[in-house]
């Protein structure tokens, strides 16, 4: 979905509301890595002023830039540790989660109008899975378009989601309304108690040998 594999990779095509996927679309998304890199000496304010005076037009004021900073650090409550380093696999200081939010502030910094994140769960506690969910769940409240991967999701978790894509060795199981992801699959004779826990399972094949 982000054109970041080579064509020969995939076949089909991308489209963006019915339109071919285009330079101008690429521009209004964001694209947030399941790895995270950053300079481990930065602090979080420095690397993201770093990244606003790196991607934000020269139009802009110095100023101006600092005050996008400040308001997105609010926006993903990242003031309390602004002035922590980041630190990298030597140097531990900033948290996953922590870490998860800024790389999440790094693309926000563009104002994308759709943002996707792939794993943002992943190596993290429930507690933390939580709040990077209730995070995310925010920002698609305030108007943008969020898509995420995510593996063996939490109950709830599950319940935090608008929408479901189900995926098996790349064939689409169910797409749709997260409340209506049961009724489904019970209308076609398959029923479970814990619908993240059931789906995976049936996308793993542990229920059907053929779907």
């Amino acid at each position: 979905m982000a054109c970041r594999l080579q064509e020969s990779v995939t076949s089909g095509s991308i489209t963006c509301n019915g339109k071919p996927f285009s330079k101008q679309v690429k521009q209004n998304m964001g694209y947030v890595h399941q790895n995270d890199v950053f300079y481990p000496h930065l602090t979080v304010s420095e690397t993201l002023v770093f990244t606003v005076l790196l991607s934000l037009p020269n139009n802009l004021s110095k100023e101006e830039k600092d005050s996008h900073v400040e308001a997105i650090m609010e926006e993903l409550d990242l003031t309390h540790f602004k002035d922590t380093i980041m630190g990298g696999p030597s140097l531990r200081v900033v948290s996953g989660g922590e870490r998860k939010r800024v790389r999440i502030a790094q693309e926000l910094l563009t104002n994308p109008s759709l943002l996707l994140v792939d794993e943002p769960t992943s190596g993290l506690d429930s507690t933390t899975a939580k709040k990077i969910v209730l995070s995310l769940c925010e920002l698609a409240k305030g108007g943008r378009t969020i898509v995420l991967t995510i593996h063996q999701p939490s109950s709830k978790l599950f319940y935090m989601f608008q929408k479901v894509l189900l995926l098996s060795d790349g064939y689409s199981l169910y797409f749709g309304k997260r409340e209506h992801v049961m009724d489904y699959f019970s209308n076609i004779g398959y029923v479970a108690m814990n619908p993240s826990n059931f789906i995976l399972d049936l996308a793993n094949d542990k229920y059907i040998s053929n779907f």
